[in-house]
């Protein structure tokens, strides 16, 4: 039949195929084929051609991981300070006791002594401490969270005001805080009897949000 047989040039009066093939009539098919595939080419290539600049330049090498040395600080402790928790900032170091706030500060690890202080304000165990640019938080399994600005006073006290936020979740084994700006408090919380780390950022509204799951092997 007509339809399965390849398209060829019609015939002519002349009784010749080829007549009007200088008008491009006899492959004006096999022109728009032709013109179709190198379209498609001309677009593969511009795909291509990124792709293949990114593969030829060389690989950057890793960077190992820089950890800092650690140094010795020659201060003894009172024979009746237990320290649990130890966070610094710039230079300087502080030393808190689990239970009641009773604290060191150590103003360089170079100083041979420490000023003794006790946090005024908190609630409950100590939890978690950070120290940055904006103060040292106090995550307590009482109320929450403190902030506590500046620095121990002469008197021997550190002042400290609870935040307008509610108190971690409870059943925790390890808990961290950490400001991630000067409005967002994150922490990240293990419980007992669980393989992971839930983190958790403090919103405007006083609450802790989950916002993740680690999961620690």
């Amino acid at each position: 039949p007509s339809h399965m047989q390849p398209w060829m040039a019609p015939w002519t009066r002349k009784g010749t195929r080829q007549e009007n093939c200088h008008a491009g009539g006899c492959d004006r098919r096999l022109s728009a084929g032709q013109n179709q595939v190198a379209s498609l080419a001309q677009r593969l290539m511009a795909a291509l051609v990124p792709l293949v600049d990114v593969l030829d330049a060389p690989s950057k090498k890793s960077i190992a991981p820089q950890f800092a040395e650690m140094q010795e600080v020659g201060v003894q402790w009172p024979a009746d300070f237990r320290p649990a928790f130890l966070t610094s900032h710039d230079d300087m170091l502080a030393a808190f006791e689990r239970e009641g706030g009773r604290g060191a500060l150590v103003q360089s690890v170079s100083a041979k002594d420490f000023t003794a202080f006790k946090l005024e304000g908190i609630d409950g165990q100590i939890l978690a401490t950070t120290w940055d640019k904006f103060g040292l938080l106090v995550a307590t399994s009482g109320t929450g969270l403190a902030e506590c600005t500046g620095s121990p006073g002469a008197d021997g006290k550190w002042a400290c005001r609870q935040l307008a936020l509610e108190a971690l979740p409870s059943g925790s084994k390890a808990v961290a805080v950490a400001r991630q700006s000067s409005n967002l408090i994150r922490a990240a919380v293990a419980f007992e009897g669980e393989d992971s780390v839930v983190l958790m950022d403090a919103t405007e509204d006083g609450i802790w949000v989950t916002v993740g799951e680690v999961h620690v092997p």
